[in-house]
């Protein structure tokens, strides 16, 4: 089965790198949903502390001193250089680099374990980060991947969507599109579960600025019309008013996390 990806263009690619750099200050104080996960996936990885590890879109690098129960030592990747400079401050990896997720300047079988939680949903080929994932991994490697998929932030799109008819909020694939994609690397056994993480947050303004410092809204394929007027947000807020609890306005993410275990031939 093919699965058919957005093409991989410079300007996308440049406009992720910026994107996030310029998130990197206050991104921690905003990541919770990226801590949670992480958290919940880092498990699934063995704490021997044996082997090389590879941090894949590492962010600032608050996991990091983690990997010590892990790992012998770990190097970190990510796309944006103000990420990676954020992260070099702790001094824990072995090697900062900066590089794409679909082509990685490492060695084939270098990498005893890969982890790389919530930078899948920002590659345009999937299939293409998974196949490097692969190839840098030793035969019996593993590796731990998290990614957004289809049902993220739906009681924000619901709100959008009963004021007008654009896109304003992120398009993620389904699990299905990711399991075709996992299947074209066929030298990996994989495995998928999902989990559905809800936030709370006191009203949509304070939702649209996490999402802001989190550097997300830059990458979504939305038009920007009307979106500062002050009526347009009344309208936003009261619509998703309706979705209210006790513990605040929620917001579902839908997340895919992706096992593998490489085969032990070639």
């Amino acid at each position: 089965m093919t699965v058919a990806m957005q093409p991989i263009s410079e300007r996308f690619i440049s406009q992720v790198a910026n994107s996030f750099s310029k998130a990197s200050e206050q991104y921690i104080t905003a990541a919770r949903l990226q801590q949670q996960v992480a958290l919940d996936a880092l498990t699934l990885l063995p704490a021997d502390q044996r082997g090389q590890l590879l941090d894949i879109g590492c962010g600032p690098g608050w996991i990091h001193p983690r990997f010590s129960a892990y790992s012998t030592g770990f190097s970190a990747v990510d796309l944006s250089q103000g990420m990676l400079q954020k992260a070099a401050q702790q001094q824990l990896a072995t090697r900062y680099i900066q590089a794409n997720a679909a082509s990685l300047p490492l060695q084939n079988q270098s990498i005893d374990k890969v982890f790389s939680s919530l930078m899948l949903q920002w590659c345009p080929d999937p299939s293409a980060v998974l196949a490097e994932i692969s190839r840098v991994l030793v035969p019996g490697g593993r590796a731990v991947i998290t990614t957004l998929i289809d049902g993220t932030l739906t009681e924000l799109k619901q709100a959008f969507a009963s004021i007008d008819n654009q896109q304003h909020v992120n398009s993620f694939l389904v699990q299905q599109q990711l399991c075709a994609a996992a299947a074209q690397v066929p030298n990996v056994s994989w495995q998928f579960t999902q989990h559905s993480y809800q936030l709370y947050y006191p009203d949509v303004i304070s939702l649209a600025k996490e999402l802001k410092t989190l550097g997300a809204n830059q990458v979504a394929k939305r038009h920007a019309g009307g979106l500062t007027g002050k009526n347009y947000w009344q309208r936003l807020a009261a619509a998703y008013n309706q979705n209210c609890t006790a513990l605040g306005l929620p917001a579902t993410y839908q997340v895919l996390i992706i096992s593998g275990v490489k085969h032990g031939y070639e």
